[in-house]
């Protein structure tokens, strides 16, 4: 698998790209039945960036499927759906197969949910995410104080309109700069409910547990189209039907501000020639902003006197080491 180096704060754009179909993840790994899922590190994180798909524990052990909306918010063990009860859309998870409760034996280990290597994020990982978001630019506003992140970690189809500046649903295209690609699935309680409106998402962590269901509540995160922000609730019921995304574990995490810097580009901005400094030729391919390819090129230099004023994504591959460098470039 190629080395990707992220040598500058990388806009990645999934314009008419779908869910698992990201230009620039960082890696690719698998669950427990087989499904690949794409990463991106940010910072000292790696992320995954398509929702949780899996139909067992990680041990195997099935998740029960379940249609009926009465008996799905009964639950207290944990189960699945699609939304809306439709194979074509995504899964949701009640919060305990989030948390391995497989029957109600409380005397009976919990099961792993996440694959191997990968874990469900607690509202701090979440946390950190956020800021690491805010620190570096993402924010719809290019400022980096106040949480207005929502846009950036939106995909760029599937979500309501919205009139609102800087909301997910307004100017779609312009949203998933950070490439975190958060769809629209909705969630569920007794009803299937917010296709379009919402994405949901659970954490780890536990506001009560208690013995009635209806008060056994943990946090998500949740963007919405009319809003700037990611938010959340304190106090989402358990019973409750959301998407899931992991976060590597610590121990075998990339971290972003210790991987090698190797080659250098300027200037940047630039206005006609860039540089590629290295030592070797590079296949170089550079992007627009939607993922179309606007011109490739082999060697250390790439004129962009004639491409219009635009942030553009610049990929070098180097193919005598394996290694692949990703850039975004402001012409001028």
């Amino acid at each position: 698998m190629k080395k990707i180096f992220l040598l500058t704060a990388l806009l990645i754009f999934a314009c008419s790209y779908g869910q698992g179909e990201q230009l620039y993840a960082d890696g690719t790994a698998t669950d427990q039945n087989g499904n690949s899922f794409e990463w991106i590190n940010y910072g000292t994180q790696d992320w995954a960036i398509e929702n949780a798909a899996m139909e067992t524990y990680r041990d195997g052990t099935p998740i029960p499927q379940q249609s009926f909306d009465t008996d799905w918010s009964n639950l207290t063990t944990g189960a699945w759906c699609y939304y809306d009860n439709d194979s074509t859309k995504g899964k949701l998870y009640n919060w305990y197969a989030v948390t391995g409760i497989h029957d109600t034996d409380d005397s009976t280990p919990n099961k792993e949910f996440a694959p191997e290597g990968w874990h469900v994020p607690s509202i701090d990982e979440w946390t950190t995410l956020e800021n690491y978001l805010i620190a570096n630019g993402y924010n719809y506003d290019q400022t980096n104080t106040g949480n207005k992140i929502a846009k950036a970690m939106s995909s760029t189809t599937g979500w309501n309109s919205s009139t609102n500046e800087g909301a997910v649903g307004n100017n779609q295209s312009l949203n998933n700069s950070s490439g975190f690609n958060a769809f629209p699935e909705g969630y569920r309680s007794s009803a299937f409910t917010s296709e379009g409106g919402r994405a949901s998402f659970w954490s780890s962590s536990v506001l009560n547990l208690g013995s009635d269901s209806s008060m056994a509540m943990a946090k998500t995160r949740i963007l919405i189209y009319l809003n700037t922000g990611i938010s959340g609730f304190e106090d989402e019921r358990m019973s409750m039907g959301n998407s899931v995304r992991f976060v590597r574990d610590t121990s075998t995490a990339s971290t972003e501000n210790n991987q090698p810097n190797t080659i250098t580009i300027y200037p940047n901005p630039t206005t006609s020639i860039l540089t590629i400094k290295g030592s070797t030729e590079y296949n170089i391919k550079v992007y627009d902003i939607t993922g179309r390819t606007i011109m490739t090129h082999t060697g250390n230099t790439i004129d962009m006197s004639n491409l219009s004023p635009a942030t553009y994504i610049i990929k070098a591959v180097d193919n005598s080491n394996n290694e692949e460098f990703t850039y975004k470039v402001i012409k001028d």
